[in-house]
């Protein structure tokens, strides 16, 4: 039989030079201008520039027929009637759409399309999310459009993988040796599950090739690139409709894609829009596979017969990676992860029992990311799970770790999400002195070794599993084929030290076995542990682990969902206006110094929580918190030391007997409120001026001197009477620009401050932030905090200086920012970091301005300054003085702003590195000229970075602007992983 792989396969493309081309096109259709080649596996296709319109010639492989054609142009009306842009036949001089040419004595047929303008997607290493489900959306309705189209005649076609398993065994003598043993075997593998339902598999006519290399995307009305058409139609055929989606799902392998979490959702597109049959997604990754292998071996014939095609040679790399990708990941599991496969029945009693040496049994523990059997002290260590072991062996001889759930051990900082094996695949049992593993049922032994143990058990039920158990010395009764009665040992743990993959810094005194239950046919080489992205597929095989233990069944849990239901429970109650993080945001359970961790245990380096100074979860905090709540926690009404202990610290980090007084809140908007009733009441006066673009928090008196456009549209029209507005002193894209840049907004300042004076409304405050936060991280132009500070003090105004955000070492120069500037503010209000997520704020004055308040009556704050909240504030100093966090802000803060300045040399998006330390900001513009913000590109990145495994957030007025500040505990090489993430998403096209 000759198979289509040989009939198309036995001739080269078509022999047309692009001048014989450049004849034919002006010959035959009137075609003029610049011709250029594109690639072609069997095909020659010419782009032809002409006056009218780009249009493609297009020469056919001689195996082509009549029939073949006339399909393609069916399938091209079909797909422009339902509105996917899709190239249309131009017609010859003679009027017809078809027309044939004879080279080398061999006719071709020739056609003239015109051409859909935009990218293509094959050469984009990232593809976001919402291109690869804009691209499912479109095969969907271009699927159900050729629905429509009735075949002009059966054809055959090597790309047709109702012939896949011929293609690749008749050409796979072209694969290399090394290569061919793998690929033949993946191809009989899925070959056997694809037979087994193909007379069930609906048909139709199909497109056969909607690739990354046929599909074309422009961007949207938001600068979004959008998947609008389809091209080159050459392999459209009558076969399996799931196979179109295959040839989709294939060519998306060889891309960096967000996570493999992502064809999930292209399958699920799919499967609404085609309402695909159970079949069809059952056989879905074996056609995956096969898809694959045959790329991989047409590519290497191709290449053979005709070496100088550029395009089937340069395609191999991709080819092969898609192979791989497909080859590696279990089609059960694929199943279950698409949402066909049901979870593996479950027994209905246990099947198997742990017994230690002593006889005790097995205590539970569990490394969920929310469990208390892994302190915090232990997370993000690569003997995480050591040592979380070690602990619970101090508790008991036997401890047993559930397969169920993800394993928060298996986080790692400065690591992608989806490379961190966090959800386990068997269940682990650990011991002192040693432990057997007991069967309850007769177990038939299938496989043994000298570490290994395959077993077949049948439950109550009649439900056959098999049980896979690994690190174990099998009992001499363990022969191949033997029965091993209920009751009977199947074996001993195996010592830690002859355990080849143990965790790192396993104690040498325990014993390890490792198991699990999967169904009687399911694959036997599957991973022990697999990351977040394919969990629900490859979970849903060994589901029968935990109750075969005697366990609770853990409900199945799709972690997208549940972090979807999480977020509408928030939404049903926050007002619309509370702003929130991400569109698909992860759902956070811990955290720990620079890190946050997610409800799947994947960690995430922590860019913009400057509320967590000295890291989160910080022990020494949790400590003095814990203790101050079972000893006091009163008001400050009573006498305590905690306050002023706490006061005296405080003050003592201005390095100044200009401040005697602090006056101790809850929160930043408290603190400022209260400036600015002191200011007031000391002065006597009620004006404040306030400058541009400022943000001070949300009470009325706080909202009142914020200026912020972004965070209070209406800021500016709303400014209440006694608020008076100066310009913000940004001498990078501000009024004012240059060296005397903070001269001339202090001249400023002083016009707005005579002005009141003149009007009788001398004013009692000049407030502003000590580095200009709102701005994008701002430093306030050269000179100008000095000159605003004389300019107030000329008229008899007290100066605020905000240092809510960029306080407490942040900028590594000094502990507060205004020392930086050499400035000596009248009062200072701070908040965030002094609790380090405890509410805690503070105004630290002088007494005079303090007291003040006495002419309006006591101040008291229920919980500001409570016993808790000081020795919050007092853990806090103590540690950042201990680990030396203000130094490590300027060393750190200083390393990432050379590597990023560095990245602006290659990255025009890149305009400036805004702040000081560890309070920085990153402004992307679009020109670096007029400073156009690049705002729908910096929210791009940030989604992108959050895969990454990097938070990140837009700030400034423009929303243009990348937050740099992280907790002070971020180290040189959590640094380098930030930058190396952003140097990788500013590298793509497409964010």
């Amino acid at each position: 039989m000759t198979t289509p792989a040989a009939e198309a396969g036995a001739h080269g493309r078509p022999p047309v030079t692009a001048a014989l081309a450049a004849e034919l096109a002006q010959q035959r259709f009137g075609l003029t201008g610049e011709i250029t080649e594109l690639g072609s596996q069997q095909d020659r296709n010419f782009l032809v520039d002409d006056a009218a319109g780009r249009v493609v010639l297009k020469i056919f492989n001689v195996a082509t027929d009549a029939s073949a054609i006339h399909d393609q142009v069916g399938a091209m009306t079909a797909l422009a009637a339902a509105g996917v842009e899709a190239p249309s036949p131009v017609p010859a001089a003679d009027g017809s759409l078809v027309g044939t040419v004879t080279l080398e004595g061999a006719d071709h047929r020739v056609v003239a399309l015109r051409f859909v303008e935009g990218e293509q997607l094959v050469d984009e290493h990232h593809l976001p999310t919402d291109v690869v489900t804009g691209l499912a959306e479109l095969v969907a309705r271009s699927t159900l459009a050729l629905a429509t189209v009735t075949p002009a005649a059966a054809r055959t076609s090597m790309w047709d993988l109702q012939h896949g398993r011929d293609v690749v065994l008749d050409l796979s003598r072209a694969v290399p040796e090394d290569e061919r043993e793998r690929l033949l075997a993946v191809t009989e593998a899925a070959w056997a599950r694809v037979e087994a339902v193909a007379d069930r598999l609906p048909r139709q006519l199909i497109h056969g090739d909607v690739t990354d290399d046929n599909v074309v995307v422009r961007p949207d009305a938001g600068g979004r690139p959008a998947v609008v058409g389809v091209i080159d139609f050459g392999d459209v055929v009558e076969s399996w409709r799931i196979g179109e989606v295959a040839v989709t799902v294939t060519a998306m392998l060889h891309h960096d894609l967000d996570d493999l979490g992502v064809l999930r959702a292209m399958v699920r597109v799919f499967a609404d829009r085609l309402d695909l049959t159970a079949d069809e997604r059952a056989v879905l990754w074996p056609l995956v596979q096969l898809r694959a292998a045959v790329l991989v071996a047409a590519g290497r014939h191709q290449a053979a017969i005709d070496p100088e095609n550029v395009y089937a040679t340069t395609r191999m790399a991709h080819e092969w990676r898609c192979f791989e990708v497909a080859a590696g990941l279990d089609a059960d599991a694929m199943a279950a992860l698409f949402g066909d496969a049901p979870a593996a029945p479950t027994p209905v009693s246990p099947l198997l029992s742990l017994r230690a040496a002593d006889g005790s049994l097995p205590v539970p523990v569990s490394f969920a990311p929310e469990s208390d059997d892994v302190a915090t002290d232990l997370l993000l260590r690569t003997d995480s799970e050591a040592a979380a072991l070690d602990a619970a062996l101090a508790r008991a001889t036997l401890v047993l770790v559930p397969q169920g759930a993800p394993r928060v051990t298996g986080a790692r900082p400065a690591s992608r999400p989806d490379a961190q094996l966090s959800q386990p695949l068997a269940a682990e049992s650990v011991s002192r002195g040693g432990h057997e593993l007991l069967t309850l049922v007769d177990a038939t032994v299938l496989a043994v070794d000298d570490s290994t143990l395959h077993v077949a058990v049948q439950g109550e039920d009649g439900v056959e599993h098999r049980v896979e158990v690994a690190c174990v010395q099998p009992s001499p009764d363990c022969r191949v084929g033997e029965v091993v009665p209920a009751g009977e040992s199947l074996g001993r743990a195996t010592p830690v030290e002859d355990v080849a993959d143990a965790v790192p810094g396993a104690a040498t005194s325990r014993h390890h076995l490792r198991l699990r239950v999967l169904p009687a046919g399911c694959a036997t080489d599957l991973p022990w542990a697999c990351a977040d992205d394919v969990a629900p597929g490859y979970s849903a095989l060994v589901a029968a682990t935990d109750p075969a233990l005697g366990l609770p069944v853990a409900a199945p849990l799709d972690e997208d969902e549940a972090d979807a239901r999480e977020q509408a429970r928030r939404n049903a109650f926050l007002p619309d206006n509370t702003e929130r993080y991400y569109r698909r945001p992860p759902q956070f359970v811990r955290g720990r110094r620079s890190h946050l961790i997610d409800s799947r245990g994947r960690a995430y380096l922590d860019l913009v929580n400057n509320v967590a100074a000295i890291g989160h979860s910080h022990p020494a905090l949790e400590q003095a918190v814990s203790r101050a709540l079972s000893m006091l926690n009163t008001n400050s009404r009573f006498l305590y030391r905690q306050l002023a202990d706490f006061s005296e610290r405080l003050l003592a980090t201005t390095g100044s007997d200009a401040y005697d007084s602090v006056v101790l809140v809850n929160s930043g908007t408290e603190a400022v409120d209260l400036a600015l009733r002191m200011a007031q009441v000391a002065t006597g006066r009620r004006q404040v001026v306030t400058h541009a673009e400022g943000y001070h928090g949300w009470s009325m008196a706080a909202d009142a001197v914020t200026t912020s456009a972004y965070d209070n549209p209406h800021a500016l029209d709303s400014r209440p009477d006694w608020v008076s507005l100066t310009d913000v002193p940004n001498g990078y894209r501000g009024r004012y620009r240059g060296e005397d840049a903070g001269a001339r907004y202090a001249a400023d300042l002083g016009g707005v401050l005579d002005g009141l004076v003149s009007a009788d409304r001398a004013p009692a405050a000049v407030i502003m932030e000590s580095i200009l936060g709102n701005s994008g991280g701002v430093v306030p132009a050269a000179g100008y905090s000095t000159a605003m500070q004389d300019q107030a003090r000329r008229v008899g105004a007290l100066t605020i200086a905000d240092e809510v955000q960029v306080g407490y070492g942040r900028t590594g120069e000094s502990f507060w920012a205004f020392q930086a500037e050499g400035t000596t503010p009248d009062i200072v209000v701070c908040a965030k970091a002094m609790g380090n997520g405890v509410p805690l704020g503070a105004v630290i004055t002088r007494k005079e301005i303090s007291d003040a308040l006495g002419r309006e009556g006591t101040f008291f704050s229920t919980t500001g300054g409570s016993p808790m909240a000081c020795a919050a504030g007092l853990a806090v100093l103590d540690v950042l003085e201990r680990e030396g966090l203000r130094e490590n802000a300027l060393e750190v803060g200083t390393h990432l702003r050379r590597r990023v300045e560095a990245l602006a040399e290659r990255h025009p998006l890149i305009a400036r590195v805004h702040g000081r330390g560890l309070y920085q900001g990153i402004e992307l513009v679009t020109d670096r000229e007029t400073l156009a913000p690049a705002a729908a590109e910096t929210a791009a990145v940030c989604e992108a970075l959050l895969h990454r495994g990097v938070i990140d957030q837009a700030t400034s007025e423009r929303q243009n602007v990348l937050k740099v500040k992280p907790p002070l505990t971020l180290t040189h090489a959590e640094a380098d992983f930030f930058v190396d993430a952003l140097d990788d998403v500013l590298s793509r096209k497409w964010y």
